[in-house]
């Protein structure tokens, strides 16, 4: 799958292997903009997801396009935090107790606890790793002659 970012922060996808057509060293490049593109339903647009396209991303006429699978990580962290709140709340509900109330089942329930912000934890460092690599200047530029700002 393909995201295409456009200023100001539009996103939309296009249902097409990255892998197979992702490739920075293309020449000529394709004509992105011939694709079949859809707004964005299941990921909004972010600065994070913009950072991430000038890394690993390619020059459209409109935009950039980038390989969906550059994203896994992105939220990723919160999103485990949120299930694992979820679930205790609902955990804590179905025994009777309020959320925070140690019960006879507290010790597996921390271990749980502590195995998803270790799950959280390295999904922050896989987006960190993401971040390191440098910017490509000439996404960065493209990007802002297009009208788009770019969070330094």
């Amino acid at each position: 799958m393909l995201y295409r970012l456009r200023p100001p922060g539009r996103l939309t996808w296009c249902d097409v292997p990255g892998y197979a057509v992702c490739h920075r060293d293309d020449q000529p490049p394709p004509d992105w903009e011939r694709l079949s593109w859809l707004p964005a339903e299941a990921r909004a647009f972010s600065n994070d997801l913009l950072r991430i396209a000038v890394r690993y991303g390619a020059q459209s006429g409109g935009g950039i396009v980038l390989d969906a699978r550059h994203t896994e990580d992105l939220g990723r962290a919160d999103e485990l935090r949120c299930d694992r709140i979820a679930a205790a709340q609902a955990q804590a509900e179905l025994r009777g107790q309020p959320v925070g109330v140690p019960g006879p089942a507290a010790r597996p329930a921390d271990q749980e606890w502590e195995r998803a912000e270790e799950a959280a934890r390295e999904a922050e460092a896989d987006l960190a790793e993401l971040l390191a690599v440098p910017v490509q200047p000439h996404l960065v530029e493209h990007w802002r002659r297009l009208g788009g700002r770019y969070p330094d």
